[in-house]
């Protein structure tokens, strides 16, 4: 691998997103088309709960902790997203844990209840990857294993959205749908706005193959993720019993 111009670096980091975009998960075109029973759901909500919601702001304010001290990263990592996460500062909400207790209430499901699941292996191993490359220190490769997907992300949530107020009983603009329409819009998407961060410092080989490895492997552990939550709660596979 040569180095990369910036413009070539982000046209394929956007062809890696593209390839295995997350909307095109069957579960997420189960939500949307209303084939997923209420329990199916819950149990993916539970799981969801300990992938998303849970681990921001506490694992991005380990990606943080290892950034260089630049006033554009303070502005995106700090201001926009911990702040955001942590507090709803720039949506005038709420901290986005609160928001998703919410949401999972109208699915019958308590904050014990979110609390206590027994997370299958698949999301174990995508929480553990969000402070994988912070702790290491690779504060870049373990943005871009994170907020590359967060950005796609916006787009998922939207037909995750849809399906809710045409199939579950969902309206627009209610405090239980808030978590998807706060996260199927702008707000998500500036979130995965790192094309400039990246471009100003993965300026070598070296580092952009650690940037492009980590969009993979983030990208490939997200997928695996809803894999699992697929089988387990969508298929009902026996291999998950003690899951369900």
């Amino acid at each position: 691998m040569t180095v990369l111009s910036s413009d070539q670096l982000l046209a394929e980091i956007d062809r890696i997103i593209a390839e295995r975009h997350i909307k095109d998960h069957p579960m997420v075109t189960d939500i949307r088309n209303g084939t997923a029973t209420r329990d199916a759901i819950a149990g993916f909500l539970r799981n969801f709960y300990h992938i998303a919601p849970k681990p921001s702001p506490q694992a991005d304010c380990a990606i943080y902790a290892k950034c260089p001290p630049d006033p554009d990263i303070h502005h995106l990592l700090f201001e926009e997203i911990i702040m955001e996460e942590g507090a709803g500062t720039s949506s005038d909400t709420d901290r986005h844990l609160k928001i998703y207790f919410s949401h999972a209430a109208a699915f019958g499901l308590s904050e014990s209840d979110l609390e206590n699941t027994l997370v299958i292996p698949e999301c174990l191993a995508f929480i553990h990857w969000r402070y994988y490359l912070a702790f290491k220190g690779d504060w870049l490769g373990a943005m871009a294993g994170s907020y590359f997907i967060e950005g796609a992300s916006a787009e998922r949530n939207d037909i995750i959205l849809q399906g809710l107020v045409e199939h579950y009983g969902f309206l627009p603009g209610s405090d239980d749908l808030l978590f998807w329409e706060l996260h199927a819009s702008e707000v998500e998407e500036e979130h995965g706005d790192i094309g400039p961060l990246v471009s100003k410092y993965a300026t070598d080989e070296f580092i952009q193959q650690g940037v492009l490895s980590a969009l993979r492997t983030g990208i490939d552990l997200q997928r695996l993720a809803f894999d699992g939550m697929y089988r387990a709660f969508f298929t009902d596979d026996p291999t998950y019993e003690r899951w369900r």
